[in-house]
């Protein structure tokens, strides 16, 4: 569950990054882990002033180990609050694919904030670059 972990460090990193420059735009994370299911999500809530926090997204990540030396990750992208959902195969072996890699994710969470595709993000990974 490892790669799973850092996944979802990433993609925060990467959302963080996306509204840093909308200032109405607050987003609360909650991390689940699941165990049984070697399963961990990520699930956001957008804060809003006048209704509060309001659903947003969850990303589920299921790690499968592969011989090759690549990890492969399973992910589930879900609309919360139209059930709206998108599977997604990460298949990882160092930063430059997770950079790749990560942003199939960031194409979905754009749309569900309706960020235009051409917005400046670096996607968080200045900070893990050296991580691997």
């Amino acid at each position: 569950m490892n790669r799973s972990i850092e996944i979802l460090t990433i993609l925060r990193a990467g959302i963080q990054s996306m509204v840093k420059d909308e200032p109405n735009l607050q987003i609360h994370y909650t991390r689940i882990f699941n165990f049984s299911e070697k399963r961990v999500s990520l699930r956001m809530e957008v804060a809003n002033e006048e209704s509060g926090l309001l659903p947003m997204g969850r990303v589920d990540v299921v790690e499968i180990p592969s011989n090759n030396g690549r990890t492969t990750c399973n992910c589930t992208l879900t609309e919360l609050q139209s059930g709206e959902e998108q599977r997604v195969v990460l298949r990882l072996k160092n930063s430059g694919e997770r950079e790749k890699e990560c942003e199939k994710i960031f194409v979905f969470f754009r749309s569900i904030l309706s960020l235009p595709e051409n917005k400046p993000l670096d996607g968080g990974f200045s900070s893990t670059r050296g991580a691997q």
